[in-house]
């Protein structure tokens, strides 16, 4: 494997990393942890200390042990040649033991290192460009994964963490692969993937199909443990869906997360011939479906916006349970905007399944496969409700792929977000706590309504690992930091963005 250099990209100061890195130093002072550095023009037999640092991620995984942190420099870190094996070019199987003790791989303060997978050769097996395998409590943060080729009919992943648990991946941009960007698979769960981007991904080799496998996001096979949360997540312009949990024995979360114009190919509105071009893809163990897990578990769709997708912007697809659909927003998806195709084990035959709560659909066939489905208080089936053009701030999409805010949260853009005199607004009823009051429609709530009442704020539900799973910005989660400090009413808008995703 040969690492090549490219130019660094000063993506602005970040005071939240500024400090975890002050925190490392601290603790590497104090002999509870070792730190380390990666750099372009570092070299595998240097210390891996700031001035001498390591050149490869690689080195720096192999060194680390748990409570360490490895730091990446920006740059430009292309692969030629072999990697790690024959199948990844990074290979990691260390891992952590707590919270407080995670391997911690970062990028450096202000700086955004992109590992460029162009080059590397690779077996025609499924393969990554980071392999995960068997790992705990490791945190990735603000790295750029791309181009992993497809030499064979397999579809290659970003990051294949199979299989992976209690792992953090913030921030990451996972984009132009030959396979799905981020891929979680087995493991124990306690996952969690905030901020993070997943865009362009696509597959034209694959032996399922052309474009049948890159999703921006898949979590898959896991049979025991806590859930896995998505939280703030784009995926787009992905040649399959763009959130998918198929296979997937124990409940996802998945919130505050928008997506758009999957199942085509990236770039253009050609679709990909074997895409399936779903928004959110929630469940699903085949039709009909096979060796399903008793009890089914139920994932959760909430606060999520989805548009432009070549299929259906929710779907059900045939889950022997009903998901939850809370206050989400889809707009002029190509099939329908909600596809409640679930499947009635006990009649053994198609049904419409599904908890739908609060939810907006506009400009599209709002519904299919409804019949069944426990559907009331969305807009499309409330009397005398219609939702009309004037009920949002604007319909344009501008700006919603364009940079994050500068502590890593979605980005503020008018596109789908209630005007002052919209129709939804206060329309809805809480669907997660018990206060019976009114909330609005749809992904964004308006803020306070015209008679002064504030949105109520739902109960977070508290899970196992340590992920407390909330409704939108307000939510928490169990977090140390690096000496060791419980975090756990920081709240999980997230550091700042070391990247800026594009939309092409």
């Amino acid at each position: 494997m040969r690492i090549e250099s490219g130019p660094k990209k000063n993506m602005g100061y970040n005071p939240r990393m500024g400090m975890a890195a002050a925190l490392c130093l601290l603790a590497f002072s104090a002999g509870r942890a070792a730190v380390y550095f990666v750099a372009t023009n570092g070299s595998d037999s240097n210390p891996g200390t700031l001035d001498q640092p390591f050149a490869s991620l690689q080195k720096g995984h192999d060194r680390a042990v748990a409570g360490d942190t490895v730091f990446i420099r920006g740059g430009t870190y292309t692969f030629r040649g072999a990697g790690a094996n024959s199948n990844a070019g990074v290979y990691m199987t260390k891992s952590g033991q707590s919270d407080s003790r995670r391997i911690c791989f970062w990028a450096y303060k202000n700086e955004r290192p992109v590992f460029d997978f162009s080059g590397l050769r690779l077996a025609g097996t499924t393969s990554a460009g980071i392999r995960i395998n068997g790992s705990n409590w490791l945190y990735f943060k603000g790295l750029e994964i791309c181009n992993v080729p497809q030499p064979g009919g397999a579809a290659n992943n970003g990051i294949w963490a199979n299989p992976a648990s209690n792992t953090i991946f913030e921030m990451l941009d996972l984009h132009d692969n030959r396979g799905p960007g981020l891929s979680i698979a087995g493991g124990t769960g306690g996952n969690l993937v905030l901020n993070c981007d997943s865009h362009h991904n696509y597959d034209p080799g694959s032996t399922q199909g052309d474009g049948q496998n890159a999703d921006g996001f898949g979590v898959h096979f896991q049979t025991s443990g806590p859930s896995t949360v998505l939280r703030g997540c784009r995926a787009w312009w992905n040649s399959d869906d763009g959130f998918d949990c198929i296979h997937q024995g124990v409940a996802v979360t998945v919130e505050n997360c928008w997506n758009a114009l999957n199942g085509y190919k990236p770039g253009t509105m050609v679709g990909a011939p074997s895409g399936n071009g779903n928004g959110f893809k929630v469940g699903g163990w085949g039709n009909p479906p096979t060796n399903y897990p008793n009890p089914v578990p139920r994932h959760t769709v909430r606060n999520c916006l989805a548009f432009f997708n070549k299929a259906s912007g929710f779907y059900q697809n045939h889950q022997p349970i009903d998901n939850y659909y809370y206050n989400n927003t889809s707009y002029k998806n190509n099939s329908s905007n909600f596809n409640m195709l679930g499947y009635d084990v006990g009649k053994k035959a198609d049904a419409g399944m599904g908890i739908y709560r609060n939810n907006v659909s506009f400009s599209a066939t709002a519904t299919a496969n409804g019949n069944g489905a426990d559907a009331s208080g969305n807009s499309w089936d409330m009397p005398g409700l219609t939702v009309a053009a004037s009920d949002f701030e604007s319909l344009d999409t501008a700006g919603v792929f364009g940079p994050r805010k500068p502590d890593g949260s979605l980005p503020d853009v008018k596109f789908m977000h209630l005007s002052a005199t919209s129709n939804l607004i206060g329309k809805g009823k809480d669907a997660i706590g018990s206060s019976g009051k009114a909330v609005d429609l749809g992904a964004f709530a308006f803020g306070p309504y015209p008679d002064g009442v504030a949105r109520p704020k739902p109960s977070p539900e508290k899970s196992a690992g340590g992920l407390s799973r909330g409704t939108g910005a307000g939510s928490h989660q169990d977090i140390f930091d690096l000496s060791g400090r419980n975090l756990d009413k920081v709240k999980t808008k997230g550091p700042a963005m070391l990247f800026t995703p594009v939309l092409r």
